[in-house]
């Protein structure tokens, strides 16, 4: 049996998806979408390298980087952020569960609805290749386009590819998602090319 809830480990990059309770919606209006988005740059962001993000209606996917014991520490004291006092994979784990019982309660009181939102625990999974991690990063910005939410990919507002081709980025590290292919020109070329390869290599599809 696939292990969907290996702990997460510092200095690794993981694979982090989770769904609605029997495929139900998570979002239903751009402030939903929009709350989210803030909460995870204030919350998550200063503890991992995102390398990219999609929301979709009844999912979300994030790839990131967990950031190492001593890049949280520096980066703590000068922000004066919460540090781990044990495990960094927990301390993680434990924040990004915080981000989705506070979405939850937001998202309850909005549509007047009550218990949980979201499949729990959420699935992670490491990512060992840069084979891998370049295609996951393409797979997870073509999911409006899989699961036919929106027509086209590059307008999508609700996934970090706009961060990488348009705006001034927020949550995403661009400079190092762009190393992984090169350049943004490679970049934007290989998300244009055949999807055949990132169809055999996603192993954890939501479905």
């Amino acid at each position: 049996m696939k292990n969907f809830t290996e702990p997460l480990l510092e200095n690794n990059v993981f694979h982090i998806y989770t769904r609605g309770i029997d495929k139900k919606p998570i979002f239903l209006s751009d402030k939903h979408y929009r709350s989210f988005l803030w909460k995870y740059q204030q919350e998550v962001s200063p503890y991992v390298d995102t390398y990219a993000f999609c929301l979709l209606g009844n999912h979300f996917h994030l790839l990131i980087r967990i950031k190492t014991y001593h890049e949280i520490d520096k980066l703590a004291e000068l922000k004066l952020l919460p540090k781990p006092k044990g495990n960094v994979g927990l301390f993680i784990s434990r924040i990004i569960g915080d981000l989705l019982n506070s979405h939850a309660q937001m998202f309850n009181r909005a549509t007047d609805r009550t218990g949980g939102l979201f499949e729990s625990p959420f699935r992670r999974k490491v990512v060992d290749s840069l084979f891998y991690l370049t295609h996951l990063i393409k797979y997870i910005h073509l999911n409006p386009i899989k699961h036919e939410i929106y027509g086209n990919f590059e307008f999508y507002p609700y996934s970090s590819y706009r961060e990488y081709i348009k705006f001034k980025p927020r949550i995403i590290n661009k400079m190092e998602g762009l190393r992984f292919f090169g350049n943004l020109e490679v970049f934007e070329k290989f998300h244009e090319s055949d999807t055949s390869s990132e169809e055999k290599i996603i192993k954890l599809l939501i479905e």
